[in-house]
């Protein structure tokens, strides 16, 4: 009787922790978070992909920079003073002379020729290209960020609901192990193995909870907003398909075309060689027009009361003789920095068609696991059945009815997680073409109903 009891106290005890780990989760009545409206959170909050459009803007405004070399530089200046002239020479003193200056002064200056200039500018237009590069693949990650953590939370949950059903499944197991040993058809040993199963389930409950806070959060961190309710995958709506094209070879080249971080590694190696440019032109002459007009009233005390109006207009040549051998080393320098653009070009080109690669085996091997799984669920549930009438009949054990639920609900948890795995692979395989956009999102997001339609 000590040891009924005692059973009896361990398995109450463990209740109120359980209600008090699942009450945190317990829904919202806010409208539940579709993957669509997620990702349009996340453009306005996301900060990664936001700098990345910063960035674009400042690459932009280089250009315009770059540009104004080509144009007039106007200067204008003006003064005005007070000053105060005390003369001496061999005659004597001369009386303290009070007077006013006013000095106006405007110039223009317009380059002819300067090849630097000339870089400087497709050096600039090489940085925009890159940076919108940058951005494009910045944008298609952020679609593949935000789908990852949206069924990141999805998969917490149903993992929660996976852990709660094997709770209440060895809790009724527990239960008719006791029944069992009351009636002396079961053992102690029964009893031991059904409580540490239902020990073990309600550990793995709270760190699924735990799983789930977690989960929400890193979503927050890239949509701005944190809620209980997300739209459920309906696997009545998931399709399942092969990728399109079907040679992998397609995809590969596909990439080398359309892929944003290839071709930001290309205009990598165009700003290097715009570098050189501009560093050899530190060689050549430098041609200028200045044109001018100053009028000053005694601008000195050499031409107290003379007005002077004077216009010019000139060209100035400008030749380098020696620099100190800094133009050389520039030079050599803006060299290694090409050799190294390219080396990582070719670094980019071979880890994105890995990618490509990779993630195109990916989706096919995800939609083989997600059919192996379903058929492996419908066995299991089968499996268990059959285990637990036997065990009733007493035919079969304790311990083979618990490993048949743990492995049914182990086959349930696996075959979530495959189904939430071919998603992201295949939004994985077209972000590294370089090819994923918004519309295959709304692709997406069709597989997802709200909650309880």
């Amino acid at each position: 009787m000590r040891n009924k009891s005692g059973w009896r106290c361990r398995f109450s005890s463990a209740l109120p922790v359980l209600v008090s780990l699942i009450l945190p989760v317990a829904a919202s009545g806010a409208e539940p978070l579709s993957l669509k409206e997620a990702y349009d959170h996340a453009l306005e909050y996301d900060a990664q992909y936001l700098a990345s459009e910063a960035d674009t803007q400042i690459a932009k405004e280089e250009v315009a920079k770059a540009w104004s070399g080509f144009l007039p530089n106007i200067k204008a200046s003006t003064s005005r003073g007070r000053n105060q002239t005390d003369q001496t020479t061999a005659l004597g003193e001369s009386p303290t002379v009070w007077y006013n200056t006013l000095s106006h002064s405007l110039s223009l200056r317009q380059p002819l020729f300067n090849l630097a200039t000339v870089a400087s500018y497709k050096q600039s237009r090489a940085v925009r290209a890159k940076s919108e590069a940058l951005f494009r693949s910045e944008h298609a990650s952020l679609i593949v960020r935000t789908a990852e953590q949206f069924c990141n939370v999805l998969f917490s949950e149903e993992n929660i609901a996976f852990a709660k059903a094997q709770v209440e499944a060895t809790r009724e197991q527990f239960e008719q192990s006791k029944k069992r040993y009351e009636n002396g058809y079961g053992t102690i040993t029964e009893i031991n193995e059904a409580q540490a199963s239902y020990d073990l389930a309600v550990a793995d409950q709270a760190d699924a909870i735990a799983g789930l806070e977690q989960s929400r959060r890193e979503l927050e961190r890239i949509t701005g907003v944190y809620t209980e309710r997300l739209s459920r995958l309906d696997p009545e709506k998931l399709v399942l398909q092969r990728p399109e094209p079907r040679d992998v070879e397609a995809w590969v080249e596909m990439a080398r075309e359309e892929s944003g971080r290839i071709s930001a590694a290309r205009q990598e190696v165009e700003i290097a060689r715009k570098e050189i440019d501009k560093n050899k032109a530190a060689k050549y002459p430098q041609l200028d027009l200045w044109a001018g007009r100053s009028y000053s009233v005694s601008e000195n005390n050499y031409t107290i009361g003379s007005i002077y109006d004077t216009w010019s207009v000139s060209l100035q040549l400008s030749v380098p003789v020696y620099t100190g051998g800094f133009t050389s080393a520039s030079i050599r320098q803006a060299y290694a920095r090409r050799v190294k653009a390219r080396e990582q070009l070719n670094l980019q080109e071979r880890s994105s068609l890995t990618d490509v690669r990779k993630y195109y085996n990916a989706q096919l091997n995800s939609i083989v696991q997600v059919r192996a799984y379903e058929q492996a669920a419908k066995s299991g549930e089968i499996a268990l059945e059959g285990t637990q009438k036997g065990f009733i009949a007493g035919f079969r054990t304790n311990a083979e009815v618990l490993d048949a639920t743990r492995k049914l609900y182990e086959t349930r948890r696996s075959l979530a997680r495959a189904r939430y795995q071919y998603i992201l692979n295949r939004l994985m395989l077209r972000d590294a073409a370089g090819v994923l956009g918004e519309a295959d999102l709304d692709e997406i997001d069709r597989f997802f109903v709200l909650a309880g339609s």
